[in-house]
Formats: C-alpha cells, sequence, structure tokens
C-alpha cells in the first residue's frame, strides 16, 4: 500500500496495491506497511470482529468458513497443493443445507430464463422449496422512468423496466431464508441487494459480451480488450448517432 488515495484529507484503504499483502500469514500485523488498516483502521478491524462473532452472524460465518475449506483439498495428481474440487453451484446448495435453510429465492434475468430454469430444477431435487422472480415482472414500459425510445435496448418497440424492487419485495413477501442472484444488470443488482431482506449470494455476475464472464475483461485488458483501460468514455455514442440518422431519414421521407 505505497500509494496513498487522498480524499479530504484522509488515505483510502488500498489492499488491491499493497506491496506484501500479509493478511492472513503469521507475520499480520506486525509486518504490515505504515498505512494499513491493520494500523489505521484498529477500531473499525475490531467492531467487524464483534460483529462477525456476534450472535446475528456467528452461525452463518462460521458455516462460511467451513464451506470454504471444504472447497479444497489436496490431490494425488498435484500433492502438496490444495485444488479446488466444488463448483459454485455445489457449493452454494451445500452452504444452504449447512445453515439449515428450506425456502430459497432466485432473482434472475430474463436473458437468461433458461438456466433460471435449469437452476430451480436442481434446487428443488436438492430439496429446497424455491421462489423465482424474473427481472420484468411488473412490465412498467421504461417510459415511466423517463427513457426516450433511442434509449431502449430495441428502439420503436415496447420495453418493460427490469424492476430489482420489485424482485426483492416478492422475495421478502415469499420469507425465503436465502437467494440467489442470477446475472442482475449492473445497477439492478445493487437495488436488489438494497432492499432484499434475506442474505444473498450471487451465482453469475451478468456479461453480455463475455458469456457472463466478467473476469475474462480483466484477462484481456492488455490485449485484445483494451478499451476496457480507455479513461474517456462515451456510452451512448452509437445509440446516439442511430438515433440522429433514423431521424434524419425520416425528415428526407417526409414522415
Amino acid at each position: 500500500m505505497t500509494e496513498k488515495v487522498e480524499v479530504k484529507g484522509e488515505s483510502l484503504v488500498n489492499c488491491a496495491e499493497c506491496p506484501r499483502p500479509v493478511c492472513g500469514t503469521p507475520a499480520w500485523p506486525e509486518k504490515v506497511p505504515e498505512n494499513c488498516p491493520a494500523r489505521t483502521k484498529l477500531h473499525i478491524i475490531e467492531n467487524a470482529k464483534n460483529k462477525v462473532l456476534g450472535p446475528e452472524f456467528r452461525e452463518f460465518a462460521y458455516n462460511a468458513v467451513k464451506q470454504e475449506g471444504s472447497g479444497y483439498m489436496n490431490l494425488p495428481v498435484v500433492p502438496g497443493v490444495c485444488s479446488g474440487v466444488k463448483t459454485r453451484l455445489e457449493e452454494t446448495i451445500e452452504f444452504a443445507n449447512r445453515m439449515g435453510y428450506k425456502r430459497l429465492g432466485v432473482a434472475f434475468c430474463g436473458g437468461v430464463s433458461n438456466e433460471a430454469r435449469m437452476l430451480v430444477e436442481i434446487l428443488k431435487h436438492a430439496g429446497f422449496e424455491v421462489a423465482s422472480v424474473r427481472c420484468k415482472c411488473g412490465s412498467i414500459p421504461k417510459e415511466e422512468l423517463g427513457i426516450k425510445d433511442w434509449e431502449k435496448c430495441n428502439p420503436g418497440h415496447f420495453e418493460a423496466m427490469c424492476n430489482p424492487v420489485l424482485q426483492a419485495e416478492l422475495l421478502n413477501d415469499a420469507n425465503t431464508d436465502f437467494n440467489i442472484m442470477l446475472c442482475l444488470c449492473v445497477g439492478h443488482d445493487s437495488l436488489f441487494l438494497k432492499h432484499v431482506k434475506a442474505l444473498t449470494t450471487v451465482l453469475a455476475a451478468k456479461d453480455r459480451v463475455l458469456a457472463h464472464n466478467p473476469l475474462a475483461a480483466l484477462y484481456l485488458s492488455r490485449s485484445y480488450l483494451r478499451r476496457v483501460r480507455v479513461r474517456e468514455r462515451f456510452p451512448d455514442a452509437f445509440k446516439e448517432a442511430a438515433a440522429r440518422e433514423a431521424e434524419a431519414a425520416a425528415k428526407k421521407a417526409g414522415v
């Protein structure tokens, strides 16, 4: 953490750029950098520890740590090295069983309806009750948010807005024990997490280009996807240009 990011006179926590990470090793906290939160934010560390070890979250944290441990094994083909042995789907099912959950919720994007159907089938086969809610539930026209026609995914057609708040409220109404989020859009996922009551995990994060594997953009950021490193962006440039061309064509045709 040699580089400090200043915000209103304070340095931001910057673990991603730490020069010598010692978290989770016997060297912690004696050998941490000077601006490590282990030195500068001890009161926050202690408060967080009290929360996770307190009655509200202790069982959840305990089973999450057990689940982490069960996801690794020393395999004969790679002796002495911990290898991952379970998929995220398997771990989600196992964790829900550890917690004794009976009713699960699934909030999913309509673009992965087939995957959601398979997920619900697998969860039911594992013995759970499942409530699932599609993102377009409620069918509220995007115009009610003030969206212009050219800003739609497919201009010239009816489009319902994604409604993550309704997804959350319907799962709250179903009294789910635990929820699974499947490929909600950026921003919509945030609204869902803000309004849902039961704790939630993510099975997959949406990426329309990379088959829902967002990390691939990082892996390719110094080669085929160097564009992700561009500082200045114009997110609506192509759609705005298309809208202008359509408007000009309509005027030319006298429409």
